[in-house]
């Protein structure tokens, strides 16, 4: 697709050299394309093709939908036409997307219903879909050339096509408020492969892309020194993950220095390029020196180009800084951003974090055996206020039903004044750790060696963010121990929204 220059002009009260690093305004096709009422037919085929979208020599593809009814246990599949990519939705998740798909490359994507047992009226109506136009910036460089390399830090994203963004926790984000469309339909990409031969962005499968919460999105636009926004990100519809879940990691945040040192930072984020079309809008990193003794507006000279707005300015521990919003370098000069030290920055970050929060699973330790190997406990669920978290353990004793019990608390570092984990040898069980403080118990028979347990997750406002933590015990006739009995890993929960 042809790439469209995009002419950037200076925001009000802002130095013609300083120039905000926009994506361009987006591009949409109409389309019309309606499934009609689909019924499970039972002994039919489990997924009822629909149509295709397709938009002629679009870059990548994003669908915006209209009518759908998704009964429960029905699903819609979309597939990319040229990399086989699929995302799934169900009711929830299509909501949660706010009724855009994620993006596809490519100029066709396969649109399907896979409707649930006894279900009747499925249906899907596209009606739009956004066209990807690639984007065409001025190069703005800081000393002779451009250094940057590529990089693949797991904390950064990018947002849509362009401009950069990255984590601060599982699901919480930082962007450049003018890098925020008024339309909607935003989606952060990590993981994000290099462009095609043209320039054009590229983007990963649907499993590396998340869609905004709605009502998260605080963004200010104000010019140099005030420009940032703070946002939340959904589940993936198809691994039911949140971003940093999924990343593994994210930043840590601080002002900067304001000491007259010399400090040097670095940027990375996915600014375009001139030095070769496939580097354009992936992912690539350059370390600077900082220009100023300034937390606020921060001054540095280190290359940044159009859709490099949103990237992390990173200190010398690894925290980040503020964000990266306007260019100035032309050979000489400086690059701007706005800092952690202002405080209606560092204001809106901190009420995002309280207002929206992750609800996560982990497990960590050791399990003690019977007869076998130690057994194993899983969770599942959704570990939100009002939701439920399912707690699955496998690897008990096959042979019978045998009681067992799942301990429920809030720490997993004391236990009646002493630390944890904590032997339990005085219970009969040498060699085995105590990995929780429980405080609630459910009785939980080991049922031939596979079993489960759902706890209804209350919906009091105060437990958000609270964590607690299990583990199982069930008695073993194989197990050599005095007691006789097992016990599981332990896993953690946090409780979000």
């Amino acid at each position: 697709m042809r790439a469209h220059a995009v002419v950037l002009s200076a925001r009000a009260g802002l130095s013609q050299s300083a120039l905000a690093q926009e994506p361009p305004p987006p591009a949409f096709a109409i389309v019309s394309l309606d499934s009609g009422p689909v019924d499970h037919v039972p002994g039919g085929p489990g997924i009822v093709a629909v149509g295709d979208v397709h938009v002629t020599g679009a870059a990548a593809l994003q669908l915006w939908f209209g009518m759908f009814s998704l009964p429960p246990g029905s699903r819609l599949r979309l597939t990319s036409a040229r990399d086989g990519a699929v995302q799934w939705f169900d009711r929830n998740s299509l909501v949660d997307y706010q009724y855009v798909s994620a993006w596809f490359n490519g100029d066709r994507v396969h649109v399907a219903l896979a409707p649930g047992a006894g279900t009747v009226g499925n249906r899907i109506v596209v009606t739009k879909a956004r066209v990807e136009q690639g984007v065409a910036m001025p190069e703005l460089i800081c000393g002779p050339s451009d250094a940057r390399v590529l990089s693949s830090d797991p904390r950064v994203g990018r947002l849509d096509g362009c401009c950069t963004t990255w984590l601060v926790d599982e699901r919480n984000m930082i962007t450049a408020g003018h890098c925020i469309g008024g339309i909607g339909g935003q989606l952060v990409n990590f993981n994000v492969p290099l462009s095609d031969a043209g320039g054009n962005p590229q983007y990963p499968p649907p499993q590396d892309q998340y869609a905004l919460r709605a009502g998260s999105l605080t963004s200010v636009n104000g010019g140099l020194g005030n420009d940032y926004a703070v946002m939340s990100t959904v589940r993936n519809s198809n691994t039911g993950l949140y971003p940093g879940q999924a990343q593994g990691s994210w930043f840590a945040t601080a002002p900067g220095p304001t000491g007259a040192q010399a400090v040097t930072w670095t940027v990375t984020g996915y600014g375009t390029s001139s030095v070769n079309a496939t580097w354009s809008l992936a992912q690539k990193t350059l370390s600077g020196p900082r220009l100023a003794a300034n937390n606020q507006l921060l001054q540095f000279f280190i290359t940044v180009t159009g859709c490099n707005s949103g990237s992390p300015v990173i200190g010398a521990t690894g925290a980040a800084h503020g964000v990266v919003t306007h260019a100035g370098c032309n050979g000489a000069g400086s690059n701007y951003g706005t800092g952690f030290g202002y405080a209606p920055f560092q204001q809106a970050l901190d009420a995002l974090r309280q207002g929206f929060v992750a609800g996560t699973f982990a497990v960590y330790g050791q399990g003690c055996p019977g007869a076998g190997a130690p057994p194993q406990l899983a969770l599942s669920g959704v570990p939100d206020l009002g939701g439920s978290v399912t707690f699955t353990v496998t690897g008990t004793d096959p042979g019978g039903d045998l009681p067992g019990l799942l301990g429920i608390g809030d720490s997993n570092t004391t236990w009646n004044g002493g630390p944890l984990p904590t032997d339990l040898a005085f219970m009969g069980l040498p060699g085995c750790a105590l990995l929780i403080a429980p405080t609630m118990v459910f009785a939980q028979s080991t049922n031939f060696g596979n079993s489960a347990q759902v706890v209804a997750v209350p919906s009091t406002a105060a437990l958000l963010g609270a964590r607690f933590f299990a583990q199982y015990f069930a008695l073993d006739p194989g197990a050599t121990n005095p007691a006789q009995a097992v016990a599981t890993n332990a896993g953690r929960i946090q409780l979000g929204n």
